[in-house]
């Protein structure tokens, strides 16, 4: 009686919470296929198709489709590793030492390194100390997980160590705090001369404050390095020229840096596997060039190492990097220690392999690089090999044997 009317087809799509209308068809299949298109593409939160309809005069409304895109839940963050070598921190100087951001370092790796962030950035910087909280209990996890360690190795009751580890946590945070409330008051950094800006900051807070207040304006200067890799970059040119005193202080926040697999990872290059990594750092911290062809008779790894990483090797070999120096052996002694295979692609070459990270290891003197720990991460390596072949062959009890000398 009032005939067929005329219809109209809208796709409307909802991105970052605002609704946009996407186009408008007079055909319904091609008004689906749009939305469709919309929902497979990303980037829409919610896509609906709105059919029009005029007839006799009235304008009528139908929601023919509308489809929201599942929010993925984000996957709460875990502690990256152990408690293990905690120091027994009593006063704020300990949190801030090095032992202690070597630990804060390898439990909140995955955050730090999703932040972007070094342990001594977290620990003199307020918005990263903010952001540390939004993780939820992350931050309680890491703390627990040292009470228990010290309670263990100590004797002592894990509920007290909390309560101190807590409280030591807070003071960090509220210094932390009060530094970025100062900041327009207290010294600038001035990366040109690091003397002056050491002289102007002990006019302020003395000798005894230099340290915590030098690397809380240096943090500042480091955020605008972004990667890790760039801060080190950054580092690596205040270390150039500094003095003993400035030296130790940016020597700390690299070895932060490198404590970092992933970075490590990245500052090593593109490697074909674990093998040729430790021969890149092993040669990188002897400060010798692989020749071409594979330096000792071994075949060359797939790149050389970043400039950036050679420079900091440059100066560990010349001692002006102790830090860095021991963390990057560490580094080297953890990845021979694990159970990752040395390649992959070949596992039976796993004996020779180690042979070559050995003779790579072993400078011109003879000595082995990281020295007795190194050898005894290598001994266990190599003890392993041995019992996997036993038990390919069918010899499980001389296997089981091996490991109970």
């Amino acid at each position: 009686m009032f005939g067929k009317g005329s219809s109209s087809y809208e796709v409307q799509s909802r991105r970052d919470g605002r609704w946009q209308i996407e186009a408008a068809f007079t055909d319904q299949e091609a008004a689906l296929s749009c939305a469709r298109s919309q929902l497979a593409g990303g980037g829409v939160q919610e896509v609906k198709v709105i059919k029009f309809r005029t007839l006799a005069g009235l304008s009528l409304e139908t929601v023919i489709l509308n489809k929201t895109v599942p929010v993925a839940a984000k996957k709460a963050l875990v502690l990256g590793g152990s408690a293990e070598g905690a120091p027994f921190c009593r006063t704020l100087d300990d949190l801030y030492g090095f032992e202690s951001r070597v630990v804060v370092g390898r439990l909140l790796r995955p955050f730090l390194d999703a932040q972007r962030l070094t342990p001594t950035e977290l620990l003199h910087s307020w918005p990263a100390y903010r952001k540390l909280e939004e993780q939820g209990a992350l931050l309680g996890a890491a703390v627990h997980a040292v009470a228990r360690h010290h309670g263990d190795l100590h004797g002592i009751a894990v509920p007290d160590r909390v309560r101190v580890l807590r409280g030591l946590v807070a003071s960090a945070a509220s210094r932390a705090r009060d530094f970025l409330a100062e900041r327009k008051r207290l010294p600038a950094f001035d990366d040109r001369d690091l003397d002056g800006t050491s002289r102007r900051i002990e006019a302020v807070v003395g000798e005894g404050g230099h340290d915590t207040l030098f690397l809380s304006l240096l943090t500042l200067d480091l955020s605008e390095g972004g990667t890790l890799p760039g801060k080190l970059e950054q580092l690596l040119v205040l270390m150039h020229n500094a003095g003993p005193r400035h030296l130790a202080l940016f020597d700390g926040v690299a070895a932060d840096i490198v404590g970092s697999a992933d970075t490590l990872k990245e500052l090593l290059g593109e490697q074909p596997s674990l093998a040729m990594g430790l021969c890149a750092l092993a040669d990188a911290l002897h400060g010798r060039d692989p020749e071409p062809g594979g330096a000792l008779g071994a075949p060359p790894s797939a790149a050389p190492p970043s400039a950036a990483l050679a420079r900091l090797c440059d100066l560990a070999l010349r001692e002006r990097a102790p830090l860095s120096r021991i963390v990057l052996l560490d580094r080297l002694r953890q990845a021979l220690a694990g159970d990752q295979p040395l390649d992959r692609r070949d596992p039976k070459s796993e004996g020779a392999l180690l042979r070559m990270i050995t003779e790579r290891l072993t400078g011109a003197d003879g000595r082995l690089l990281g020295g007795a720990a190194m050898s005894k991460a290598l001994d266990r390596r190599m003890l392993r090999h041995r019992q996997t072949v036993l038990r390919d062959q069918g010899m499980h009890d001389i296997a089981d044997r091996l490991s109970m000398r």
